[in-house]
């Protein structure tokens, strides 16, 4: 900026919080005029601030100039509105652009006339200290060229404000998929967990980072080398459609390689199958779509490579330009089982297809195995370690004023879900001590929805035990929470539905914020009143969030008693009540609801669609 170094966040395009003073930060001494006034900088901790009065009417557009003894710039398209901090793991990372097969009427409208911005924090980490200012990065302007990166839920929860208040909302996305909560929390937030703060700490050290790796970059790269090494098909070219399959082995896909024999199996398979195209077919644009693939897959169609994603979690969608022919063809897929837990997706898309012609790929395949290894070996992630991300990515934040964060995060702390409240807990404290103003930082959150396989309830699921810690969560002043059980997908740890999530974040916001009487986050146990035995045998259970009324086609809780645990259904008594009937179940110690990592049994709403909160509660 013309010799003038000011924070990556203060830039054309930029919005800041209305109604609050505005901090610019500068090694040398500014001034700047803005609205009318002119602001020189004070001396403060080393540095020049200058602290501009809250825009308290209009919204903008506004310039700013800023000037130094030897240098000047001017910043435009400045914005008053709420700016959100939306921080977490790949759910709240995940860009519009995966969206835009299942949301594709959000780039047929008019997306230009919503003054909704971006910007998106450079993803780093440091171990050594709290940074003060973020690394590089620019405000983006929504459009609809400019969409496809905007955070998914952060754009619908945008959207939704906007379109209610009429307010410009800026988005600070600082997100990064895999994190778990204490990657996120500064070394004051985890004194009470003193091997945390030792784990982050030893990777301030540059030299052991190094080595680090060095080791884990040779040892990845020499496993893929001997992989390529080994590999049968790659040498006898097993891509070429004229390879001879007759002695190939056959499987079913979509499906486990487990089933096939192939438990434990890390090294690379070959599948293979042919297929007839009309020239019809043949001369249109085609895709292929292929679910997710565990875990990573390079696709040929007709010996050409038409695609290739080399992690699992990503849907297979490649576009076989001019490699489809008329009459026979043969698609091939190289898959890289890493860990041995390797498949194809069921109940994903698994076909090639035009606008209106589509070829099912479900069912029998050829398949042979290229080459056998041990497995991958474990990747150093620095981002996944204590302190870091929020050192690098969260306190340079924290200086600017903002409506409030949002957050989506839980899957990485699954397996210690048991420490995730009071880690959450003490997450969302010290945000708040170390923001910039005197008052509440709002914190609005995401519930986790469905994943695995649907089952039956289990006390020890550990995804519904994170659940009930972060509903615990709800009793902190000023939080929200998306209740987002049912909008999950069992085969998906990034489900799709992310317009609804940011709905439910916006009803959120509007009950903790602009004071809207709604029923977020959905039903919740009553915890005054919790259990109520109104006869021998008969036990109801009463609830807030109901609106008009509990809604359920049939609804089934658990009981846990002396012979085990119960199914039993449960029935609507009034609109904020449900009824199970015990009497014929010996000694009931407990009742579950909804609690599974992926539960059966989540039948019931309140009249705005929103599901009940899953429950335990001891008899």
């Amino acid at each position: 900026m013309s010799g003038i170094v000011l924070s990556p966040l203060i830039g054309d395009g930029m919005i800041i919080q209305r109604g609050s003073a505005f901090p610019i930060w500068s090694h040398n001494e500014l001034s700047v005029s803005f609205l009318g006034k002119t602001y020189k900088s004070q001396k403060k901790d080393g540095k020049c601030l200058i602290t501009l009065d809250p825009v308290v009417s209009g919204y903008g557009p506004f310039d700013m100039e800023i000037s130094s003894k030897d240098a000047s710039v001017t910043i435009k398209d400045i914005y008053a509105g709420d700016v959100w901090l939306c921080s977490g793991q790949s759910n709240m990372e995940m860009q519009m652009q995966r969206l835009k097969d299942d949301f594709g009427e959000e780039w047929k409208t008019d997306t230009c006339n919503l003054t909704i911005r971006q910007f998106k924090v450079s993803q780093e980490w440091d171990f050594s200290y709290m940074r003060d200012e973020l690394g590089d990065g620019k405000w983006l302007v929504l459009s609809k060229e400019t969409l496809h990166d905007f955070s998914a839920v952060a754009y619908f929860f945008a959207k939704n404000l906007y379109l209610k208040y009429g307010v410009p909302i800026g988005l600070i996305a600082t997100a990064w998929g895999g994190t778990p909560v204490e990657s996120w929390m500064s070394e004051d937030a985890l004194l009470k967990h003193p091997k945390k703060i030792a784990e982050g700490k030893k990777h301030a050290n540059a030299g052991y980072r190094n080595e680090l790796t060095k080791s884990n970059s040779a040892e990845i790269g020499e496993w893929y080398a001997n992989l390529s090494r080994e590999d049968s098909g790659l040498a006898k070219d097993w891509k070429s459609p004229d390879t001879d399959l007759s002695l190939w082995d056959e499987m079913t896909l979509p499906g486990d390689f487990s089933q096939f024999g192939l438990t434990g199996f890390c090294g690379s398979i070959w599948l293979c199958r042919d297929f007839e195209a009309s020239a019809e077919f043949a001369s249109k644009e085609i895709k292929i779509w292929l679910g997710t693939i565990v875990d990573a897959d390079t696709v040929y169609i007709n010996g050409k490579e038409t695609g290739n994603t080399t992690y699992r979690y990503p849907p297979r969608k490649y576009i076989p330009s001019g490699l489809i022919k008329t009459g026979k063809n043969r698609i091939a897929i190289r898959v890289t089982c890493n860990t041995g837990e390797g498949g194809v997706t069921c109940d994903k898309p698994f076909r090639i297809f035009t606008d209106n012609e589509s070829i099912e790929l479900s069912g029998t395949w050829k398949y042979k195995i290229g080459a056998k290894t041990k497995p991958h070996p474990e990747e150093i992630f620095f981002q996944r370690k204590p302190m870091g991300n929020f050192n690098a990515m969260i306190a340079p934040v924290l200086k600017f004023p903002l409506k409030g964060v949002i957050w989506y995060q839980g899957e990485s702390n699954e397996s210690n879900a048991n420490e995730y409240e009071e880690l959450f807990r003490l997450m969302i404290e010290d945000w708040r001590n170390k923001y910039l103003e005197d008052r509440i930082l709002p914190f609005l959150f995401v519930q986790l929805p469905v994943f695995c396989r649907e089952s039956d309830n289990d006390e020890n699921a550990r995804w519904a035990i994170l659940r009930q810690a972060q509903e615990a969560c709800l009793s902190i002043p000023c939080t929200g929470m998306a209740a987002a059980l049912e909008l999950g997908e069992w085969n998906d740890i990034h489900p799709i539905n992310k317009k609804d999530v940011g709905y439910r974040l916006f009803l959120a916001a509007e009950k903790i914020l602009f004071g809207v009487t709604n029923t977020s986050p959905g039903p919740m146990l009553k915890k005054e009143s919790g259990v109520k035995g109104e006869r021998p045998g008969k036990i109801c259970l009463y609830f807030d969030n109901c609106g008009d009324g509990l809604t359920a086609k049939e609804c089934f809780v658990s009981v846990i008693a002396d012979e085990g645990q119960i199914r039993l259904p449960a029935k609507i008594e009034a609109k904020d009540c449900i009824s199970i009937d015990v009497s014929s179940v010996k000694n009931p110690k407990k009742i579950l609801y909804a609690w599974a990592d992926n539960p059966r049994d989540r039948q019931l709403f309140n009249s705005e669609s929103l599901p009940m909160l899953p429950f335990k509660i001891v008899l």
